[in-house]
């Protein structure tokens, strides 16, 4: 059990990591913010940049209603899938960026550096995030998507205010485990708490098969959890996890560049490391 953890970081003020794990909370966090609107309005995250709104959205053939049924069921709602101009431009983009190992990290490189996973001094580039990925303008176009934030809305209960975009490469290495960890990547089956209700869209920019970094959920894993998995650790183990949910519930998302689909991050989910082919994302935490 975790309880000190959460006593933690009740102390230090983040409420929502205590709370915003439970079901009970999110439905009625949004149920606050449609009777007060105005109670957490924010900014979206990252600097003043100009976001035109969109005339018409990028995603063709989705209706809210769809997306809510699939998202309530399944965890993840398929179908929010990138045009190819719009994926060049972000691969563009992400490829002649700066890149840092992990947020506010001070050691800053470019792609082209990493050799077979390992920066010039051998240390592990397990992953390179790009600091400021607002500068580009497709990521900007994305995140004021009509659609996709009507979708988002519908899940929340609200119109979400704050947006937090990555853009962000996952690097084929030889690291074991332990770097990874120490390095951010999430390769435990894990779920969020990143606010008191939430999910997040993501977006694959490179082709992802068997072995190139796919995302991997348990279905329907937002709700059912154990008191013992709500109170404790946010991370599960294999033999925790599968006592409670069937493993036939797992879903490995595979997809070609511009795959895109929006999930409720309070289930269970986790990176799988690329093996043969680096992967770049953008991802999206919306609340």
């Amino acid at each position: 059990m975790n309880v000190a953890n959460i006593a933690r970081r009740l102390v230090a003020g983040e409420l929502h990591y205590a709370l915003g794990r439970f079901e009970s909370i999110r439905r009625g966090y949004s149920a606050l913010r449609r009777l007060s609107p105005r109670s957490r309005q924010r900014a979206p995250a990252g600097p003043p940049v100009a976001l035109p709104t969109l005339p018409v959205s990028l995603f063709a053939g989705l209706t809210a209603e769809r997306a809510l049924a699939d998202l309530r069921r399944d965890s993840i709602a398929m179908g929010f899938d990138l045009p190819g101009e719009m994926v060049a431009e972000m691969v563009e983009f992400a490829t002649h960026s700066l890149l840092q190992r992990r947020l506010r990290d001070e050691r800053m490189f470019y792609r082209h550096e990493v050799h077979e996973g390992r920066l010039a001094d051998g240390s592990p580039a397990v992953m390179g995030i790009v600091p400021d990925p607002l500068d580009c303008p497709a990521v900007r176009r994305v995140c004021r998507d009509p659609l996709l934030m009507e979708c988002a809305g519908a899940f929340l209960g609200f119109r979400p205010t704050k947006i937090i975009p990555r853009l962000f490469w996952s690097f084929v290495t030889d690291a074991g485990d332990d770097e990874r960890r120490q390095l951010g990547q999430t390769i435990d089956w894990h779920y969020d708490v990143h606010d008191f209700h939430f999910c997040s869209a993501q977006f694959y920019l490179t082709d992802v098969s068997p072995g190139a970094g796919e995302h991997e959920l348990v279905r329907g894993s937002h709700h059912g959890k154990s008191l013992r998995m709500l109170l404790g650790s946010a991370n599960a183990r294999d033999e925790e996890l599968f006592t409670r949910f069937a493993r036939d519930r797992i879903l490995l998302v595979e997809g070609p560049a511009g795959t895109g689909f929006l999930e409720d991050t309070s289930c269970y989910h986790r990176a799988v490391p690329p093996a043969n082919r680096d992967r770049l994302m953008l991802q999206l935490w919306l609340s």
